[in-house]
């Protein structure tokens, strides 16, 4: 990431967007494009070699997108352009900066075609996304402030931009109401005690219905109706029926 061999490309491609450079732009994307494929391909191909096929805390984090992911990436996109534009400014931290942004995501796209899972690829992916259109957003903005183009060019890449951020904002936006939903309902939960038995540790899995990871704690053993009568009494506090996972922790 110290290199950021993805940065180049992308601040030329808002500068091509702000002077509606073409030659520029396409020498971009072609360089982006090919940046990309090599990344997913290196990442898949590193998935069938190493034998570990484990959804860590460094994947899963790049799994629910949300509109905060979007804000990194503008202040990434913001410090790149900055960057380029000084020369008395290090262009290596801005150099991080972005590939804090990109390299990880893309990592976990190329994992998630190795092991075929698609949901992994689709969301991980779709982070990548955000993060190089909120980046070009931003970089364009910048040099259109910093007088690199006057607004009548760059009117339609700025559009163009602000139609792509647009589009993957809904999913995101999604992602953002549903860790709200998520946050409310471990506050609910946590420490809590049903039916008898404290739950900890409470965690919402992925999936269309309420799914619940719990960590129940009882000074007795916990039979399939004590666990039962727990769930139930989960149900009645948040109002809606739960899958629930629970791991039992006998308190002596």
């Amino acid at each position: 990431m110290i290199l950021a061999p993805l940065m180049a490309p992308i601040i030329s491609l808002a500068m091509a967007l702000v002077r509606q450079d073409g030659i520029l732009l396409t020498d971009s994307l072609k360089t982006l494009g090919w940046g990309l494929l090599l990344a997913l391909s290196c990442a898949a191909a590193m998935t069938w070699v190493i034998p570990l096929h484990q959804v860590t805390g460094e994947i899963a984090a790049r799994l629910n997108p949300n509109l905060l992911d979007l804000g990194v990436a503008l202040v990434s996109g913001v410090a790149g352009a900055y960057a380029h534009a000084r020369e008395e400014i290090a262009r290596s931290l801005a150099g991080v900066a972005i590939a804090v942004a990109l390299v990880p995501p893309l990592a976990v796209s190329g994992i998630g075609l190795g092991w075929g899972e698609w949901a992994v690829f689709q969301n991980s992916f779709l982070l990548f996304l955000t993060n190089l259109f909120g980046i070009v957003l931003a970089g364009n903005l910048t040099f259109l402030l910093l007088g690199f183009g006057p607004f009548r060019l760059a009117r339609r890449g700025l559009l163009t931009a602000l139609a792509l951020v647009g589009v993957v904002s809904l999913p995101l936006g999604v992602g953002f109401s549903r860790m709200v939903e998520q946050n409310a309902i471990v506050r609910i939960l946590e420490g809590q005690e049903f039916a008898g038995v404290v739950v900890q540790e409470a965690a919402l899995l992925p999936g269309r219905d309420l799914r619940l990871s719990v960590r129940l704690l009882s000074p007795t053993t916990l039979n399939h109706a004590d666990v039962e009568r727990v769930k139930r009494a989960i149900e009645s506090r948040l109002d809606r029926r739960v899958t629930l996972e629970a791991t039992i922790v006998i308190i002596l």
